[in-house]
């Protein structure tokens, strides 16, 4: 069982489309209309556009990278969330202009689905994408893998490996959305089947 890091946030774009497909969000919503705290940010021009779902999902919110600080944020709350909204957030570029890598913009996608569906996105995913596929032990939280099945990281470190400590997801947290799941090959095999089946469009 390895985290899988980014990946997750194929998972997670996968669930907003199945809250798309129920007619309950729209791509091109702002995304303040689910997450108050973006009202009023400090643009870089007066006539940027809002950002959106869509800009979120694609890497196009104006936001800059973020890697690795995105990673070190799993363990916040939507509450720290809404606190880093609210003290304003930086540009690099105006929404819907450039790609830039962003974990920020999965995190305000993780909230959003929290919003939407009423139940912390773990769970929307769990019942909606994961126990469908019969994807059983994939999860967010370490401390529910059973730990002879859980892969490590390691660094050298003074002449000899140290194990990496790994953070844990708060459930109460959207951060996850964008990099904390732990998964196996055999069983992100059966997500990655399910797109392929998808071919040719149907």
């Amino acid at each position: 069982m390895f985290r899988i890091a980014s990946m997750s946030k194929n998972v997670t774009a996968m669930a907003v489309i199945h809250l798309r497909d129920q007619n309950k969000i729209n791509l091109d919503d702002p995304v303040e209309k689910y997450i108050p705290e973006m009202k009023n940010q400090n643009y870089l021009t007066s006539d940027a556009p809002l950002i959106t779902i869509r800009h979120c999902l694609t890497h196009s919110a104006g936001f800059p990278e973020d890697n690795p600080w995105g990673d070190r944020q799993l363990q916040d709350s939507d509450v720290e969330l809404a606190e880093l909204l609210q003290n304003k957030v930086s540009f690099s570029t105006i929404p819907d202009f450039t790609y830039e890598y962003s974990n920020l913009g999965y995190a305000l996608l993780g909230r959003i689905i929290t919003v939407v569906s009423g139940m912390p996105y773990q769970e929307y995913i769990k019942k909606y994408i994961l126990n469908p596929l019969q994807m059983t032990n994939t999860d967010w939280e370490y401390n529910r893998i059973n730990k002879n099945e859980l892969a490590l990281g390691y660094r050298w470190l003074d002449g000899k490996y140290l194990e990496e400590a790994l953070l844990h997801d708060n459930p109460e947290g959207s951060w996850g959305a964008m990099g904390s799941m732990i998964s196996s090959v055999d069983e992100f095999s059966k997500y990655i089947s399910t797109h392929l089946t998808a071919w040719p469009p149907r």
